[in-house]
């Protein structure tokens, strides 16, 4: 089940300017989605050099079949990402500009410093924790009907991460690999871009902070939050903890057929396909 790689050219268009508060009353969890995407034009082009930079090393055609298409995949995804980033950052924040600044920073160091096998390392703990992270939230069918733009933007960019979630592990595997190496810099890897988005996300807070609330839609709040985050835990942790184990491989992962009928929905709204 969602086996194929297929790289859409999407047509989502956003307005000029986005609420960066869309998840209604809730800046915490807004500005947690909007930092991730922040993160997005930096580490995807990363991710990118490193597979490219893999690409003359790569011995398993199938293999090579696949980097091309993450590659392909990702290079819309981030272009995307920065049309959204445009529109919600006309709203404000301009420190993020010194926070995007260094992240970018960090990526070129990786690239021009790092090695190989650290770049692999790190690309496949980023789509593992990934991959476990948008199973969790999109369960078995997506974010629902009727959505705006940017959730439509964001449903089809995880459906083609689930597409993609064999090929940095395999990449890694048939160019270096080493199940240690992967667990150390992976495990790295994922404090390194979730420190990020924390700090992206705690400057807006800042910025903007939460209005207060009444006693009453506080403990609404908390108790909507606890039911959320259990469930969510339940689904995300044990999967991620699998993802360190020396027996893991994302091609033993299981994809509910909700997600091929997701697939099926943005290859038939793109404006392009290959």
């Amino acid at each position: 089940m969602l086996d194929t790689i297929t790289i859409r050219q999407m047509p989502f268009d956003f307005p000029d300017e986005i609420d960066p508060v869309f998840i209604e009353r809730d800046h915490q969890r807004s500005f947690g989605f909007i930092a991730g995407s922040l993160l997005l034009p930096y580490l995807e082009p990363y991710l990118i050099r490193s597979m490219k930079a893999a690409q003359k090393h790569v011995t398993d055609p199938k293999v090579l079949e696949g980097l091309k298409g993450f590659a392909a995949q990702e290079g819309q995804h981030y272009r995307m990402h920065m049309k959204f980033n445009a529109a919600v950052k006309r709203a404000g924040f301009p420190g993020l500009e010194v926070l995007e600044k260094e992240l970018s920073d960090d990526y070129q160091r990786f690239t021009k410093t790092k090695s190989l096998r650290f770049n692999l390392a790190y690309a496949e703990g980023f789509e593992a924790i990934t991959m476990n992270a948008i199973k969790s939230m999109m369960g078995e069918n997506g974010f629902g009907e009727d959505l705006p733009d940017y959730m439509e933007m964001m449903e089809w960019h995880f459906v083609e991460e689930l597409e993609h979630r064999t090929v940095a592990f395999d990449v890694y595997n048939d160019v270096c690999g080493g199940y240690f190496y992967r667990l150390f810099v992976g495990a790295w890897a994922q404090w390194h871009f979730i420190s990020w988005i924390k700090r992206a996300t705690r400057y807006m807070l800042k910025v903007s902070p939460q209005p207060k609330r009444s006693a009453k839609e506080i403990a609404e709040q908390k108790a909507a939050d606890l039911m959320g985050n259990a469930s969510s835990v339940r689904r995300l942790i044990p999967a991620l903890l699998r993802t360190y184990l020396p027996t893991y491989s994302p091609h033993n992962v299981e994809i509910a057929p909700g997600i091929q009928t997701l697939a099926d929905k943005y290859t038939a709204m793109a404006i392009k396909t290959s």
